[in-house]
This record gives C-alpha cells, sequence and structure tokens, in this order.
C-alpha cells in the first residue's frame, strides 16, 4: 500500500457565492463568465445573475449582474421586455393563438387554399403587425366564446382586450398607408369585421343609437383600403385571397334575378325623386351579381361576396336607412336573405333574421307586404 501522504484527496475548490442563479439551482460550479457562463451557453438556458454581485476594485458593483443572455443588439430586441428567471409566458394568450391555427382559421371559408392562408400567412403578418396579431387573438377568443359557453365571459373580456389594444395600435397606421402596411391593415379591417359580427347581437343591429353600426364602419373601411391600395393588395402578401376568388370576381351576371326585378320596379313607381330613385336601383343592381351566384348558379357564397355590397352601395342610402325610409329598409330586406346565406359561418349566425325582425317592426303593413319575399327565403316567423 503506498504510504498514506502520497494518496491524492479530493479536489477542493471555493465555493462561489456570486454564481448565477441557475448554477445554483443545480449545485455546480458557475465560472461566473458574463454575461452568460459556460455551463449555461452548454446547456442553452438563460443564465441570470442575482442581484448583488461582485464588486470591481473601485468598490461599484458588476454592470452585468442582473442581466440575462442576450442575443447581439438589433433593432428588434430593443422592444421586448427583459427575461427574468421567472416564466414570462402568457398562457392565455398562446391558447388563443393555438386555437386559432388549428381551429379558428378554417372557419373563414371552405376553400382549402384559403383555410391555409388563414392559419399559416395570416399569423405570419401578424407577427410583423402587433395590431394583427392582436386582432387574430381577438377573434380566436370570440370564437372559444361561442365554443365554450360556460366560459363565454371569460374570453369575451379577452377578446375585448386584444381588440382594444389592436385598434390603438392599428389608428396611427391608418393615417400612412403604403405598400408596406396595406397587407397587414387589410388583415386587421378583415378581422375586426369578423369580431364585431361575433359579438352579441344587439337591439339596433345597422343604427345604433342613431349612427351607423360599428360593424358596418369596419366593412366600408376595409373597403376603403382596397380602394386605395387594390393592385398592392392583389400582388402582395394577401394576393392568394383573389387569385383564389377569381371565379367569383370574374362573374357576370346575365339579367335580373326575378326578385330583385319586382323590388326594382317598387322603386320605380314608389319613388319621386329621381336621384334616390337611382340610387335604389343601383344599390338593386349591385345586389343582383350575389343574387345570382349562390340562387342560380349554386355558388356558396363568403363574406367577400356579401360584404361587398355594404362596401359599394353609397353612403347616402345609408343615410337613407338610418332615417328609416321605407324603401331603403325594404332594400336592405333583400340584402337579409344574402346575409342568411353566410350563416354556415358561426359569427354569422342569427344576423339575417335578427336585421329582418328590426325592419319589419319599423315599416308600416303597406311596406311590410314587400318583404314577404326574403321573409319566406330566410324563415323568420313575424310577431302577431
Amino acid at each position: 500500500m503506498p504510504p498514506r501522504s502520497t494518496m491524492k484527496g479530493r479536489r477542493s475548490h471555493q465555493k462561489s457565492r456570486t454564481g448565477c442563479l441557475q448554477c445554483k439551482q443545480r449545485k455546480v460550479k458557475c465560472g461566473e463568465e458574463k454575461p452568460s457562463c459556460g455551463n449555461c451557453k452548454r446547456h442553452g438556458v438563460d443564465c441570470v445573475f442575482a442581484a448583488s454581485g461582485p464588486t470591481n476594485a473601485s468598490g461599484s458593483q458588476d454592470d452585468h449582474r442582473s442581466l440575462p443572455a442576450t442575443q447581439p443588439h438589433s433593432p428588434a430586441s430593443e422592444s421586448l421586455p427583459p427575461i427574468s428567471s421567472g416564466s414570462e409566458l402568457q398562457i392565455a394568450d398562446l391558447e388563443l393563438l393555438h386555437h386559432y391555427t388549428t381551429s379558428t382559421a378554417y372557419t373563414f371559408s371552405l376553400h382549402p387554399l384559403l383555410q391555409t392562408f388563414w392559419r399559416v400567412e395570416v399569423p405570419r403578418l401578424g407577427f410583423t403587425a402587433p395590431y394583427t396579431l392582436r386582432a387574430i387573438l381577438a377573434i380566436s377568443a370570440q370564437h372559444l366564446a361561442f365554443l365554450r359557453p360556460e366560459k363565454t365571459k371569460d374570453y369575451i373580456a379577452q377578446a375585448s382586450t386584444h381588440h382594444k389594444v389592436s385598434l390603438q395600435l392599428a389608428t396611427p397606421e391608418m393615417a400612412k398607408i403604403n405598400r408596406n402596411n396595406s397587407s397587414p391593415l387589410f388583415l386587421f379591417s378583415a378581422l375586426s369585421t369578423f369580431i364585431a359580427c361575433a359579438r352579441p347581437l344587439q337591439p339596433d343591429t345597422i343604427i345604433e343609437h342613431g349612427h351607423v353600426a360599428n360593424w358596418l364602419l369596419l366593412i366600408r373601411g376595409a373597403g376603403t383600403i382596397l380602394d386605395f391600395a387594390e393592385e398592392t393588395l392583389k400582388t402582395g402578401p394577401v394576393g392568394t385571397m383573389f387569385r383564389v376568388r377569381a371565379e367569383y370576381l370574374n362573374f357576370e351576371p346575365r339579367g335580373r334575378h326575378h326578385a330583385l326585378e319586382d323590388l326594382h320596379k317598387l322603386v320605380q313607381r314608389e319613388e319621386q325623386d329621381p336621384h334616390i330613385r337611382r340610387m335604389y336601383s343601383g344599390a338593386i343592381d349591385e345586389m343582383n351579381r350575389s343574387y345570382l351566384m349562390c340562387m342560380e348558379h349554386n355558388l356558396r357564397l363568403e363574406t367577400a361576396d356579401v360584404f361587398i355590397w355594404l362596401i359599394r352601395v353609397p353612403y347616402d342610402f345609408i343615410a337613407l336607412f338610418q332615417d328609416h325610409q321605407p324603401l331603403a329598409m325594404v332594400i336592405v330586406g333583400y340584402f337579409c336573405v344574402l346575409l342568411h346565406h353566410l350563416e354556415w359561418m358561426w359569427f354569422m349566425k342569427g344576423r339575417s333574421v335578427h336585421i329582418l325582425s328590426q325592419i319589419y317592426a319599423r315599416l308600416s303593413p303597406t311596406y311590410r307586404v314587400w318583404i314577404r319575399w326574403p321573409i319566406e327565403q330566410i324563415g323568420f316567423l313575424p310577431p302577431n
């Protein structure tokens, strides 16, 4: 046996009181390299030092004592909050994003390419525009509120919070729309329309407290963006929406649908003002294209095919409806038939009957006769 004096004892090392929190938790020696020690680099974890770091020769504390490992400085990193040793992931928001990509995105269209667009491309654009991302989270929360009635209140609160923030972020961008932000702004506007339609139905669905309803203003806002940047949108990230719908966009109507022909004759007979008569006839003709698409050619309508009417009718027509002019209300009653064809979408359910019932309540018995056809098409049962 070798002499005891030649046996090597356990190697000792000086305990570190200033190592990183991760090494202390793992009970290993920390090399104390700043801003990230060697152990944390090898394991690929964030390296965080305690607030009471070592002092240098001048007695001041190390400037890097509480900073985690970071990537090299970049403009994108300036907007990110500092990473702490605790979890800062918002689990509720992650749930909303997961639900959007696995469920909600499939509900905006039945076309496989458009479903992929909403599921993949829209979130990708959302990561470049916070207002669009917030709108994604808001509509996902609305969808969960629809699917899980027992938690409706919680999800509606989440939706309201996210959409409120998205509106605050998007409003200044609207004033300086350009090639770079037109696509995310257009998507934000479209998603905002879905969000507004998904909210619980109110007593006044088109005219709220004497003013045009919010969901209708949002639809017309999307139309403004489309008018301003149509070519940019068609050739940019959202171009898929226009290419897939080319068959519908290029549809050329021939003749008037028989129900709209009868409505047109009513307008010609009842309206004495030539300007208003032309406006009413134009509103009917704008509706005719979608009528023929779904009722004579059996094409399934999507939101763009129906909402386009609300975008194209002049604001003066909306004002006449707002004033409860009978013929304007009758024309909107016929528009409810198109809304009814969108009720395969969860956020449109019940909207057509709801609006038509308001119109029925405001019309005199004479004009109620003229919405008999829409009433029958929708299945609305007027009160006794």
